[in-house]
């Protein structure tokens, strides 16, 4: 009887010491994950959500944006109200009968008009040695986009304008869908900022600075396209092309009548003879020492043949003498 109760007071023993082992190791995997849920694990779960979702992360207090809405500036009630961003520019192409004052006159205006020669280019060496060797250049011109009009205008009175061409491009919507990326990616720059400033463990810190450093990469490249649209839009961009002649290209206008076309052929003539008259004046004066060369050789070789053919024609002929000679004897 005491052996059983002995076995079984330490079967029970053996029991309890079972129970309480398996209830102190439960406890102890409950607080070890409750530490394993810190602040610093929750801040690294943000950060690799923020990552995965790098440019359009929204927070929960925050609604979120449409795909493809534009924010409107403050004080706008819809779209239709936004500033419209338009870029103006345009081409002209122009004669001159006086190449460098045409020249300094259009570097000139492009001062006056508060703009600048973004570039420039000339070729030909000008009307010095050949009559029909012209000169031709080339401007790129940075004006303000309200003055374009004005500048034009300015520009007709240097030449005869042979082209013009204005031409626009609207750029409304791609500027503030620009602009409202720009401002998702500092919303997203300041929440991991704020996130930054909270982590404790150095793989969270190095994913953080990373992820801060792709953003401020993208927000210097959107910045960048702003600036960039800002300048077109502000300043227009002309382009001119001069080309030196001597006479203006005639215009083409309407069919013109008999009398008309019988004068204009008739100064056509007219203008063809002038021509060919200095043409041939400058040939001559050109060439004054080659023709006066030339000519004296001619001279020389004439009155020599000229002498020969005079001395000749004194001397008597060979035949009749010799036929005197054989006469005289027989008398």
């Amino acid at each position: 009887m005491k052996r059983r109760c002995g076995a079984l007071l330490l079967a029970a023993t053996l029991l309890c010491g079972l129970l309480v082992g398996c209830a102190a190791k439960s406890l102890s995997m409950d607080s070890s994950a409750d530490d394993n849920f810190s602040p610093q694990a929750s801040g690294g779960s943000q950060t690799e959500m923020s990552e995965n979702s790098m440019e359009f992360d929204v927070s929960p207090d925050m609604p979120a944006e449409e795909p493809g809405a534009l924010e409107l500036p403050a004080g706008r009630a819809d779209a239709g109200e936004l500033e419209r961003k338009i870029i103006r520019n345009a081409d002209f192409s122009m004669e001159t009968l006086d190449y460098d004052e045409t020249v300094s006159e259009i570097e000139a205006l492009a001062e006056r008009s508060g703009g600048y020669v973004e570039s420039s280019q000339t070729t030909g060496a000008g009307a010095l040695e050949d009559y029909y060797r012209a000169r031709w250049a080339s401007f790129t011109i940075r004006v303000p986009a309200d003055g374009l009009n004005g500048f034009a205008d300015a520009l007709a009175q240097y030449g005869s304008i042979t082209n013009s061409n204005f031409y626009t491009e609207e750029v409304t919507e791609y500027y503030y869908d620009v602009d409202a990326h720009l401002k998702s990616l500092q919303l997203q720059e300041e929440r991991l900022l704020e996130i930054l400033s909270k982590a404790d463990l150095l793989t969270d810190v190095i994913t953080l600075e990373s992820s801060l450093a792709d953003v401020r990469y993208q927000i210097e490249s959107l910045q960048g396209s702003l600036r960039r649209l800002d300048s077109l839009i502000a300043m227009s961009t002309v382009t001119i092309s001069v080309q030196e002649v001597y006479e203006y290209t005639p215009e083409q206008g309407r069919a013109k009548g008999l009398g008309e076309r019988i004068s204009a052929e008739f100064g056509r003539s007219l203008a063809a003879i002038r021509n060919a008259g200095e043409s041939v004046l400058v040939f001559v004066l050109g060439n004054i020492l080659v023709i006066a060369f030339w000519a004296a050789v001619i001279v020389l070789a004439v009155v020599i043949v000229r002498r020969r053919l005079r001395t000749r024609r004194k001397l008597p002929p060979q035949g009749g003498q010799d036929k005197d000679a054989d006469e005289q004897p027989k008398e």
